[in-house]
């Protein structure tokens, strides 16, 4: 659903796979803890597990929402459209459906036409205008708050420069506003179901990553200049129906919770999937403004919400959230406690050899990480001799600081945890000694 995520695992998922499958069977409970953009998480239910994700960013539970939990596509009601747009949106969204190959396994399932609705409800966000909401649903708030003419853009950053932000072009700051001004009108009154503001809310959040100007992420902007992608209408399009369509139920997907205490609530599982943070960056300061689509309909007062907003980005402070995976001081204590309190046989960590805790953009490769890591797993936690490292070698575009590509290693770390004979779990999910 997001291209420019940092960490994507896309290109790397049948190195994944290739692993998940030498350690779990078909139908075998899955879990991705650091699951972000989902990618590996929507991998792991199409080839047939029972995931279950978290990650402390909301737009990774909306992704989840929308595309991991359900087993079918949900039931949206055409009657939502105005009826002079009606006919153009259903006819446009079957076209889609019955053409593209994203719907290929709803066709097959005998749904393309509730993905047609569904679809449907989604290109009238293209169409839709102020005057089709209610009054108090006309708010400018991504045009006041994220685009140079915004009367709440000015900012004053910590060095003591002014400036106005510019995240959006005047007039996509203006199509956003509509856009959430719908899907908050129909979730606030009852007229779509969760799974639907889920989908709704997730194609929204592409469209607006694909139009900000920004190299990245949303931790900053170009003062000076635009990115070309940015001067480009935003348009709202359908995403595939695909990944809803599957055989296999019980998905679930937490909610901005702390990986730390997700785990402890996740039954017992063939394997727990690591893709923690590597280094300093925060990423509900990265990500933060498509958190904050996802945020948007559920925010009961959103003219205090968006009267705390501050630092340069424009961030809500209560939506921060620190994690100590960024922190090379915490990171192998924490990773240690995620992976004793898992119920899990197997544990995959994803980390690489580039900018990760111990080494900076411009070093060579640093090891540090791949060894401190090693020795956690193959500690007396885990199995003797059943750890393997491999290792998948790729460009690092690195764009901090003006560094060049340099090559890296992507690791895929492996151990089977040790099994505790007369062991019990505490309420908490902990592990405690049976006498």
């Amino acid at each position: 659903m997001i291209q420019r995520y940092l960490g994507n695992k896309t290109r790397y998922l049948e190195h994944l796979l290739t692993t998940f499958r030498a350690h779990a069977e078909e139908g075998a409970h899955v879990v991705d803890l650091f699951s972000g953009s989902l990618s590996v998480s929507l991998a792991m239910k199409e080839a047939g597990y029972r995931v279950s994700a978290n990650d402390a960013n909301l737009l990774s539970n909306i992704i989840g929402e929308a595309f991991l939990v359900p087993t079918g596509v949900p039931e949206a009601d055409l009657a939502l459209i105005p009826e002079r747009a009606r006919g153009a949106c259903f006819r446009e969204a079957q076209a889609v459906v019955l053409s593209e190959r994203g719907f290929a396994v709803t066709r097959a399932a005998g749904q393309q036409h509730l993905a047609t609705r569904l679809v449907a409800l989604t290109l009238w966000l293209n169409m839709v205008e102020q005057s089709d909401l209610a009054p108090r649903y006309r708010r400018t708030d991504f045009f006041d708050t994220y685009t140079e003419e915004g009367k709440n853009s000015g900012y004053t950053s910590s060095r003591g420069r002014s400036g106005r932000r510019r995240f959006f072009s005047s007039s996509n700051g203006k199509r956003i506003d509509v856009a959430l001004g719908q899907v908050r009108l129909w979730s606030r009154s009852g007229a779509i179901s969760p799974p639907v503001e889920a989908y709704l809310l997730a194609t929204l959040m592409r469209a607006v990553e694909r139009v900000a100007n920004t190299q990245g992420t949303f931790h900053d902007f170009p003062r000076e200049t635009w990115d070309a992608r940015a001067l480009t209408p935003l348009r709202v399009e359908a995403a595939s129906t695909d990944p809803m369509v599957s055989p296999v139920a019980g998905h679930r997907v937490g909610r901005e919770e702390d990986s730390r205490e997700f785990v402890k609530t996740v039954d017992p599982h063939a394997i727990l999937y690591l893709d923690p943070p590597y280094n300093f960056r925060q990423y509900s300061a990265y990500y933060f403004l498509l958190n904050l689509v996802c945020r948007y309909p559920s925010i009961t007062d959103l003219d205090d919400y968006f009267s705390k907003v501050t630092f340069v980005r424009g961030q809500n402070p209560e939506d921060d959230f620190t994690s100590s995976f960024c922190s090379s001081k915490m990171f192998l204590s924490d990773m240690g406690a995620v992976m004793r309190d898992a119920q899990a046989d197997t544990v995959v960590v994803s980390y690489y050899t580039g900018a990760n805790h111990w080494s900076k953009f411009n070093s060579d490769r640093n090891d540090t990480g791949l060894e401190l890591l090693r020795g956690l797993m193959t500690g007396t936690m885990f199995e003797p001799e059943s750890f393997t490292a491999l290792e998948v070698e790729r460009k690092n575009y690195a764009s901090y600081g003006g560094y060049k590509a340099r090559t890296v290693q992507e690791l895929i770390l492996v151990a089977k945890k040790r099994r505790q004979s007369g062991a019990a779990r505490t309420v908490d999910g902990r592990v405690s000694e049976v006498a």
